[in-house]
């Protein structure tokens, strides 16, 4: 019986190691596009690479092993061969699903599962929502097959039935028994540390490459997931990389505002209307360098301010949306719009406006406003009244996601002509978010740049009526977009431009016409800059800065994933992974200096959400 043990237990370990390479072949072949100009070497070198971390993980799967055995020599005083092959079949099941969900899941974010995907498991109405009809049947269909197949083979090259004769192990052997098993234990801390070293293994060895899909190749999911799990949850991360009277000086030196600026508004208080744009990434927008899929946006362009150099503040709606509302950076971590006790604290753009006489204040969505707890953020907020999927007949809903865009916008019209003036509204616009599902007939092929196309139409739409309705002369329209996408074209998280977003001031209350400022900002300096073309004291955003203002520094700083984070300005950009603290991307100056602007700026922020 321990002759058989040990046989199934380096089989086992063995099969493991095949299991996960390969899911990494699948994981190559289905996000090929996301490969841009990695070479084949340091793809195929990414396979090597990456056994450090399937043979760390199969070690704590193995460790699973030896524990069922010890708690059967406890038990019964024999070794259970059966239940190796039990607990194999669930382990089977269970980590296929989990990593045919990872391997999707890159196919739309650009990058592997981790504590944000798994927020989602909360809501899987939203997960279907976002799915095109065929994807659920073809997900079942390879995991069917995925399952069957390993489960095939483990029956077939590992699984070993034991002799009749050993079934009644003697319990006068257990000891001699459990030794092994315990010997054999010992050993997986080897491949489970994945080094002789001091340093246990982490995901660092991953990055091997100047590629990033090569080093994305070589992680195994599994392992960055319970990695994510220990080292990044919300109670135990820290972010701390110098003396905070050093990151306070530096954040100080970035923030300082002179108090002088360019006046855009030709009115004092005029009407703000504010059109958050669901995944309206540069790349859509030809004055940014993007392809022609918009053409009522870009003919406005020549009637408004662009602001060309802003990114996103991180790269979800939830986070977004508290950056545009809210001139606050979110953590890596988390998002703090979760925490009603946190965001309770914040000062909010709207709620400055209604202080400072403006009225009628909208929220306005066409989907579920209890989406990551929104409807508690946009309430604390201060608007007065909030407008959702639930306010509209079924007739105007898309199949899966909401609202269609064209009804939303047709409401707003409505509340604004109903308004006392100077009024403030804000919509959310919602048909560009996966399935992509928009009442119109096909122009683009590709359904993101379809969804992106019947969106910009609801807006050349919506302007023609504001200018019939005689409402674009007092009043300012901002249209930014919630976050930035990686698009058929899959640019790298780890790129310059991979947050790069619209922003886009235009409406009769403008001074200026026709003009682009390159500056480079955030969503969060939306709050501050709007405030300061409206003389009302902005001084309590601390995270939002007046990107006009003429000395204060022109930088946009923002969170690609739970890990990166990435600070760019005229100088350079640098992209930095704070789960292996090591720089990904740093192009430009690389002075001491510049290294620590990020990481500054993280430290002031992580030191605020812990007072909150």
């Amino acid at each position: 019986m321990i002759k058989q043990y040990i046989n199934s237990y380096w089989r086992l370990f063995l099969f493991w190691m095949v299991f996960f390479t390969i899911f990494r072949l699948i994981f190559v072949v289905f996000n090929l596009s996301y490969s841009h100009d990695a070479t084949l070497p340091s793809v195929l070198e990414a396979f090597f690479i990456g056994l450090r971390l399937d043979s760390s993980f199969t070690g704590y799967i193995m460790g699973l092993v030896v524990l069922l055995q010890i708690i059967s020599l406890i038990v019964s005083g024999r070794i259970c061969l059966k239940c190796i092959n039990y607990l194999s079949y669930f382990q089977i099941a269970f980590l296929s699903l989990v990593l045919l969900s990872d391997i999707n899941l890159f196919s739309y974010w650009g990058k592997h599962i981790d504590l944000e995907a798994l927020g989602f498991i909360q809501m899987p109405d939203i997960i279907l929502a976002s799915l095109k009809w065929y994807e659920v049947p073809l997900f079942l269909m390879a995991c069917i097959i995925s399952i069957s197949g390993f489960i095939f083979a483990y029956n077939k090259f590992v699984m070993i039935k034991p002799a009749i004769s050993e079934t009644s192990y003697k319990i006068k052997k257990a000891a001699i028994t459990l030794v092994v098993v315990l010997f054999s234990g010992v050993l997986l801390i080897i491949p489970v540390r994945g080094s002789f070293g001091v340093a246990p293994i982490n995901t660092g060895v991953a990055y091997f490459s100047s590629y990033r899909f090569a080093n994305q190749t070589a992680i195994n999911p599994l392992w960055n997931l319970a990695y994510d799990l220990k080292k990044m949850g919300t109670n135990n991360v820290e972010y701390r990389y110098m003396d905070d009277e050093l990151a306070n000086q530096i954040f100080d030196e970035l923030t300082a505002h002179s108090g002088t600026f360019d006046k855009l508004l030709n009115t004092e208080r005029p009407n703000v209307v504010v059109i958050l744009l669901e995944s309206f990434a540069a790349h859509v927008i030809s004055d940014l360098g993007g392809e022609a899929i918009t053409p009522h946006i870009d003919s406005l362009i020549n009637e408004s301010v662009l602001f060309s150099n802003i990114r996103a503040a991180a790269n979800r709606s939830d986070k977004g949306l508290v950056a545009a509302l809210a001139g606050y950076q979110v953590l890596p971590s988390y998002s703090i719009i979760r925490f009603p006790e946190k965001t309770a604290s914040l000062s909010f753009l709207p709620q400055k406006l209604k202080d400072n006489g403006y009225k009628d204040l909208m929220y306005l969505y066409g989907g579920d406003i209890k989406f990551k707890n929104m409807n508690s953020f946009v309430r604390q907020a201060g608007f007065d009244q909030v407008i959702s999927i639930d306010d509209f007949d079924m007739q105007y809903r898309g199949e899966k996601w909401g609202v269609h865009d064209e009804y939303t916008f047709a409401r707003l019209i409505d509340n604004m002509e109903a308004s006392k003036e100077p009024y403030f509204k804000f919509l959310f616009t919602l048909s560009s978010h996966e399935p992509f599902d928009v009442p119109m007939d096909r122009v683009f092929e590709n359904d993101y740049y379809n969804s992106i196309a019947y969106t910009d139409k609801c807006i050349g739409d919506f302007f023609r009526m504001v200018k019939k309705k005689n409402m674009w002369d007092n009043t300012l329209f901002i249209l930014i977009a919630d976050h930035s996408v990686p698009g058929p074209n899959n640019i790298p998280l780890s790129e310059r431009n991979y947050a790069h977003i619209p922003m886009i001031w235009t409406g009769g209350a403008l001074s200026v016409k026709d003009t682009t400022i390159s500056h480079y900002g955030s969503q969060t300096d939306l709050a501050r800059t709007l405030l300061s073309q409206l003389d009302i004291d902005a001084e309590e955003f601390q995270f939002s800065k007046n990107i006009l203002d003429k000395e204060v520094e022109k930088f946009a700083f923002n969170i690609i994933a739970p890990s990166g984070v990435s600070f760019i300005d005229s100088s350079g950009f640098q992209f930095y992974d704070v789960k292996i603290n090591r720089f990904i991307t740093f192009e430009g100056r690389q002075t001491t200096q510049d290294s620590l602007k990020a990481k500054a700026y993280l430290q002031v922020l992580y030191n605020d959400s812990k007072k909150r």
